[in-house]
C-alpha cells in the first residue's frame, strides 16, 4: 500500500516537473518571439507625410511564466502626420502576448499576436480646429497580418501582393469625443473585427475604388448617451458593418452639395474617401413604468457619406414602433398638452383599418445630410433646436 502510495507521488511529480519544462521551454519560444516583435516594431517607422514621427517606450519587462509569455511596456506613446492630420496616442501599459490560453486563442483564429491594453488608452486625431478622440478602457486584441493580390489595372507600389492587416477586438468601455458634438457616446462591451488594407490616401486608385482600405463590424451591450432627451430611453444591442473606401469624386459634387454649401462651412480638404455604412442599428427601450406589449423598437440606418465632410444620404428604418406610439397616446403628457380634438383624431387614425394593416411593416424615410446635418441647418442650430426641445420631452407614465 505505501509502495503504491509512493509509486503515485513520484508519478504525479514527474508530470509536474514535465509540465513546468516544457512551460518553460516554450516561454523563452515565445519570449524570443517578442523580443523580435520589439525589434521590429523599435526600429520600424509609423507612417508619415510631415514631420519626422515619434514613438516612445519607458521600459519594458519579460513576464508570464509558468502560466504564460508576455512583454509589458510602459509609458508608450507615438505621433505622427498623415494628410494633413496629427494623429497621436498613449497609454500608461501595452502587452505584447499573454497567457496560454490567449496564446491558443490566436492560433484557433488565425490570428499572430495577442495583445492587452489593460488600462485606459487614448487615441487622438487632430486637423485644424476639429478633433476626434477615441478611449479605450480595458481593450484585448488579436493581430494578423497577411497579403491579398493586386488588381492588374492597379498600382500597388510595385507589388504584386497588398497588406492586409486584421485585429479582432474587445474593450470593456469605448468612448469617443469630438469636438463636432456637444456630447460624448460610449459603448459598453464592444467586440468586433477590423479590417485594414492600407493603400495611397492621397492619390487614389480608380481600378481600387471597390476595395475597402478598412472596414470594421462592431456588436456592443449598450450605448450610453448623457443627454437630456435620452434619459426617458436605454439604447442597447448596438451593431454596426461599415467599409471605408477611396473615391476619385469630389465628396460635395457626388453627394450633389456643391451648390448648397457655404464657401467657409468646413475648414477640412476634399480627402477622396466615403464611408459606406452597411447597417448601424440599436433596440431602444423607452423607459416607461408600464409593461412593454410587444417587441422593443428598432433603429437602422444605412447609406454612403464622403469623408470628412459627412454629406450623403442616409436610410431610416423602425420596427417595433406601434406599441410605444400607444403608450404615447395614453400617456399623461398627451391628454394634458394636445387638444382634445386632436386627441380624438389621433386615437382613431391609430384603430383604423388602414393603421392596422401599416402596422406590420417598418417606417422608412430617405434622410440627406450636409456636414453631418440636414440642409439648411448648420450644427450650431441644430444644437439650439435640441436644447428647445428637451425642456418638452414627455415623461410617459
Amino acid at each position: 500500500m505505501i509502495l503504491s502510495y509512493r509509486r503515485t507521488i513520484l508519478t504525479i511529480t514527474s508530470l509536474c516537473l514535465l509540465l513546468l519544462a516544457g512551460s518553460w521551454g516554450l516561454y523563452l519560444q515565445t519570449q524570443a518571439l517578442l523580443s523580435r516583435q520589439m525589434e521590429h516594431l523599435a526600429v520600424q517607422s509609423l507612417p508619415s507625410d510631415g514631420p519626422t514621427p515619434t514613438l516612445t517606450i519607458q521600459s519594458s519587462e519579460a513576464k508570464g511564466w509558468p502560466f504564460g509569455a508576455w512583454r509589458r511596456l510602459h509609458g508608450v506613446s507615438f505621433h505622427t502626420h498623415l494628410n494633413g492630420t496629427d494623429l497621436a496616442g498613449a497609454t500608461p501599459i501595452l502587452q505584447l502576448g499573454g497567457n496560454w490560453l490567449d496564446w491558443a486563442q490566436a492560433l484557433m483564429t488565425g490570428t499572430e499576436l495577442p495583445l492587452h491594453l489593460p488600462e485606459r488608452t487614448a487615441l487622438r486625431m487632430v486637423q485644424g480646429p476639429d478633433n476626434w478622440t477615441l478611449i479605450l478602457d480595458n481593450a484585448r486584441l488579436h493581430i494578423s497580418k497577411t497579403s491579398i493580390p493586386c488588381p492588374p489595372t492597379a498600382t500597388c507600389h510595385g507589388n504584386s501582393n497588398m497588406p492586409l492587416y486584421r485585429a479582432h477586438f474587445r474593450i470593456s468601455d469605448l468612448q469617443f469625443a469630438s469636438s463636432r458634438l456637444p456630447y460624448s457616446l460610449t459603448l459598453l462591451h464592444s467586440v468586433g473585427t477590423i479590417r485594414f488594407a492600407p493603400q495611397s490616401l492621397s492619390h487614389a486608385d480608380p481600378a481600387l475604388q471597390n476595395r475597402a482600405l478598412l472596414s470594421a463590424s462592431l456588436t456592443a451591450r449598450q450605448l450610453n448617451y448623457p443627454a437630456p432627451l435620452l434619459h426617458n430611453f436605454r439604447i442597447e444591442q448596438v451593431h454596426s458593418l461599415f467599409a471605408l473606401l477611396p473615391s476619385t469624386a469630389s465628396p460635395h459634387v457626388a453627394a450633389g452639395l456643391s451648390a448648397t454649401k457655404p464657401s467657409t462651412a468646413s475648414p477640412w480638404p476634399d480627402i477622396p474617401l466615403r464611408l459606406r455604412l452597411h447597417e448601424l442599428s440599436a433596440i431602444i427601450h423607452p423607459a416607461t413604468g408600464n409593461r412593454q406589449k410587444g417587441p422593443p423598437p428598432r433603429l437602422s440606418l444605412g447609406g454612403e457619406l464622403y469623408v470628412p465632410a459627412f454629406s450623403g444620404t442616409l436610410s431610416v428604418s423602425l420596427t417595433n414602433w406601434q406599441w410605444p406610439l400607444e403608450e404615447f397616446l395614453q400617456s399623461t403628457w398627451f391628454r394634458q398638452n394636445i387638444p382634445p380634438a386632436m386627441q380624438v383624431m389621433l386615437n382613431n387614425t391609430m384603430n383604423s383599418p388602414r393603421m392596422m394593416d401599416l402596422s406590420t411593416h417598418p417606417l422608412m424615410l430617405s434622410l440627406p445630410l450636409d456636414h453631418g446635418v440636414p440642409p439648411g441647418l448648420s450644427s450650431e442650430r441644430l444644437h439650439t433646436l435640441y436644447d428647445h426641445f428637451s425642456r418638452f420631452t414627455p415623461r410617459l407614465r
